[in-house]
């Protein structure tokens, strides 16, 4: 199961490739946006490759002492992205900062605007920041609520709408590429934002939901997280195993972009729903409040109901000094 799974979504992405570099092969044009995209005159084939490296440093220290000083290759990134018959999107990313690789992105997208159809392994539509790409986010690790309470990618199909600044994702995930189980549970997920802009501000409001079901033979759940960086070998704040068969998550989010001064707020409450009729249910909580400033002057980037880039007005790749930010933020997680 799980090799016809990996199996699957490297031929799609073969095939993918494949299809673009005919039908490019007569009127191929390349230019270089920071990696080489390539493409057809009349635009309906492009091709991208894209990648990141992400290394960061911890020194980490609880009442007993030091417990961590040390480095990571947290992302270690590449992969392709592009567009063939004009209405069709791709995406294809591996990672290999684990030292194994891991297919992040393996998914095809079908546009009939302003609808979309997207098929494969992608983020399940769930919390501004979790849609927010790692690129993007203003702290080096997401909020607490994104990973104690799983959020993450799975193998789906899901309908994306988008309109005058209005979103609505939903979908139906079942595994991942690299399952373990013949019978795997499914996760129904809903999302849905608006942003609206009001003189020189930009507000986003927005709402998520999802249900998710056990694999079968599977009767815990379990919630923890670390102190807000990956290299913490402990999860200070852990729930243990419960009995339970499934979850169900509500989140509300909220942000604004004034200028260089921007604002983000998530709260998020987790039910654990009991595996068997003597079993309790629980429930979880959690958010966080980021505030942050752009000390150049730029804009912090907004599209499709999430967070994007910045544009820099003097990038270090022109000569430039790049762009310096100051933020702060206060998360909670009650587990």
């Amino acid at each position: 199961m799980p090799n016809s799974k990996i199996t699957f979504a490297i031929f799609g992405a073969t095939l993918l490739l494949a299809s673009t570099s005919v039908s490019l092969a007569q009127d191929l044009n390349v230019v270089w946006k920071g990696a080489p995209e390539l493409s057809s005159d009349d635009g309906n084939y492009k091709m991208k490759i894209r990648g990141r490296i992400f290394t960061d440093w911890g020194s980490i220290s609880d009442n007993s002492g030091k417990v961590a000083d040390t480095t990571e290759l947290r992302t270690g990134r590449i992969g392709i992205e592009g567009v063939i018959m004009k209405d069709i999107k791709y995406k294809f990313g591996v990672d290999f900062a684990s030292g194994n690789s891991n297919i992040k992105n393996a998914s095809i997208e079908w546009s009939l605007k302003p609808v979309s159809i997207v098929v494969g392994q992608y983020k399940v539509p769930v919390s501004l920041e979790e849609q927010t790409s790692s690129r993007y986010i203003t702290f080096i690790e997401r909020s607490g609520i994104t990973d104690a309470f799983g959020f993450g990618r799975n193998i789906g199909i899901g309908t994306n709408f988008l309109k005058n600044n209005f979103t609505i994702k939903a979908g139906v995930f079942q595994g991942t590429v690299a399952g373990n189980s013949d019978k795997e549970g499914r996760t129904y997920a809903l999302r849905s934002t608006y942003a609206a802009k009001i003189k020189n501000a930009l507000i986003h409001i927005g709402a998520s939901a999802f249900h998710r079901e056990n694999d079968q033979g599977i009767l815990t759940k379990r919630y923890r997280q670390r102190p807000h960086h990956h290299l913490s070998p402990s999860r200070y704040v852990d729930t243990g195993n419960l009995n339970a068969k499934s979850d169900t998550f509500f989140g509300a989010e909220f942000g604004v972009v004034l200028g260089p001064l921007s604002a983000q707020t998530e709260w998020g409450r987790m039910k654990s729903n009991a595996a068997t009729s003597t079993g309790i249910d629980s429930s979880f909580s959690g958010g966080y409040v980021d505030v942050s400033y752009i000390i150049t002057g730029e804009n912090r980037g907004y599209k499709g109901g999430v967070f994007d880039r910045i544009e820099v007005a003097n990038p270090v790749s022109s000569g430039g000094a790049g762009a310096f930010q100051i933020a702060a933020r206060y998360d909670v997680i009650d587990l």
